[in-house]
């Protein structure tokens, strides 16, 4: 049988034993089964009218709630339950309406229409009910400005709450679609998350037949780096066809609901996501192939790939910063840097943000860095197979391996 036959034996044994094994197909289930519940339960649960009570002292303050409403209803459909109901509650004091709202009885206090009192400002899960108080406010304060100055007020107004500017970048209209921006943001998430997963699923194979044994019956028929390759198209392919099933779960837990409303999708940005996913997928899978044959026990497993962890970390952040600034320093290195460049470049491209060149260099890079690992991890790998008992040091597994 040829060498690459002899490969994808490997890789199909890979998918045939870990595919059918019970660990895989019970967190393949829960998996697919906590993705739906994520999309399924907000939206039962987080359904229905946003109720708040505002405590009102003094005048002026209804004409406030009432506008509030009015916006926060703005986006409904004409016969659907409101999003937004606030409440009225009058005090005859301010003493007594802070008490109310110290103890949790109201959410907000209005005070004769100049002034809002809540308890807290700021912080992660915080109201839009002070939002919506302050553009109700703004908005009857806009109408009194109107009814003052009739028509020339209104056409001030309308000018200054307008852009009259028609906005256009060097890059084309696309460039500063939020949509591509989110796209881009949520592919390197998917990226990151799988590199650390299925890596480690990687890590975890390696070790295992290793501490078997099961690794000195392989070596007997063939060659150390067919066994790594095979691995790595194995395990890949199944954690990569997990990650596929999850995503399309996904997908159709939203359509089937319309619990949340999905953008459009450029085909060009998700081909592009997808190249640098597999490329990307496929650098870490090689190091953490290489790790696993340094260790024996699943113990020590985590250890080795700690490295690792932090590279894709690294990268990870890196791609946050690219995301905000994708024209800066820290994104251009990044784009030539071959462990961080498959989160980086396709934030870049998907933002349009990445001459034709710095794309092209980055793929040569990456690529080249990837041959290359698999020169270096193949010996690695070769050198530390059938070295048991205690953890394996890079430079011992180097020189024992087979020149």
């Amino acid at each position: 049988m040829s060498s690459m036959g002899t490969v994808w034996r490997i890789a199909l044994r890979e998918i045939r034993e870990h595919g059918r094994s019970k660990s895989f197909l019970v967190t393949t289930s829960v998996t697919f089964l906590l993705v739906a519940a994520l999309v399924v339960v907000p939206g039962l649960i987080g359904g229905g009218t946003e109720e708040s009570t505002v405590g009102g002292v003094g005048t002026g303050n209804e004409p406030i709630i009432t506008a509030a409403e009015q916006l926060g209803n703005a986006s409904d459909e004409p016969d659907a339950e409101p999003s937004v109901s606030i409440d009225l509650q009058e005090f005859e004091d301010r003493e007594t309406a802070e008490t109310a709202l110290d103890e949790g009885e109201i959410d907000a206090i209005l005070i004769d229409g100049s002034e809002v009192v809540v308890e807290s400002v700021g912080g992660f899960g915080e109201s839009s009910l002070l939002s919506l108080l302050q553009q109700g406010a703004a908005s009857v304060e806009l109408e009194a400005v109107v009814a003052e100055g009739g028509q020339a007020a209104a056409d001030v107004i309308e000018v200054m709450t307008s852009d009259p500017l028609e906005t256009t970048t060097l890059t084309g209209p696309e460039a500063g679609d939020e949509t591509r921006g989110a796209v881009a943001y949520a592919g390197l998430l998917l990226l990151y998350i799988a590199v650390l997963l299925y890596g480690n699923w990687m890590l975890a194979g390696v070790t295992e037949e290793k501490s078997n044994r099961v690794v000195e019956v392989l070596l007997s028929s063939v060659k150390p780096w067919q066994i790594l390759a095979g691995k790595i198209i194995g395990i890949g392919s199944l954690g990569i066809a997990q990650f596929a099933g999850t995503i399309l779960v996904a997908f159709l837990a939203v359509n089937l609901t319309g619990a949340i409303e999905l953008p459009s999708l450029d085909v060009v940005v998700v081909a592009n996501l997808i190249f640098w996913f597999i490329l990307g997928f496929l650098l870490f899978a090689v190091m953490y192939g290489a790790a696993g044959s340094l260790v024996s026990r699943m113990e020590d497993a985590q250890n080795v790939a700690f490295p690792m962890s932090m590279i894709a970390v690294a990268g990870f952040f890196v791609s946050i910063a690219a995301l905000g600034d994708p024209d800066g320093t820290v994104a251009v290195v990044g784009t030539f840097i071959p462990f961080t460049a498959p989160f980086v470049v396709p934030v870049r491209a998907s933002l349009g943000a990445i001459p034709a060149w710095q794309y092209i260099a980055s793929v040569v890079i990456t690529v080249a860095t990837i041959v290359g690992l698999v020169l270096v991890a193949g010996r690695i790998y070769a050198g530390g197979l059938l070295r048991f008992g205690s953890r394996v040091k890079l430079r011992e597994a180097w020189r024992s391996a087979e020149t």
